[in-house]
């Protein structure tokens, strides 16, 4: 997509695979490049709530200045 990108990950210490999803945070409010920090938290309780066999899992989330990460089941 124009905002994220998701890559395959794997927990060292399981050696379980996961799917990595980066989001891009907006720097500014005047900026129109990224994704709303209230957008990203929207997505991540929306998963959070949601368990349904069809509906992938969030496992866990991480954040760095540039953007957030979701780590997903694969």
């Amino acid at each position: 997509g124009q905002f994220a990108v998701v890559r395959r990950c794997r927990n060292r210490s399981t050696g379980v695979d996961y799917a990595a999803k980066f989001i891009k945070k907006r720097r500014s409010r005047s900026s129109r490049r990224g994704v709303t920090r209230e957008d990203i938290e929207r997505e991540v309780n929306i998963l959070k709530e949601l368990q349904h066999p069809n509906i992938i899992t969030l496992h866990d989330v991480y954040e760095n200045k540039a953007e957030v990460i979701l780590i997903l089941e694969l």
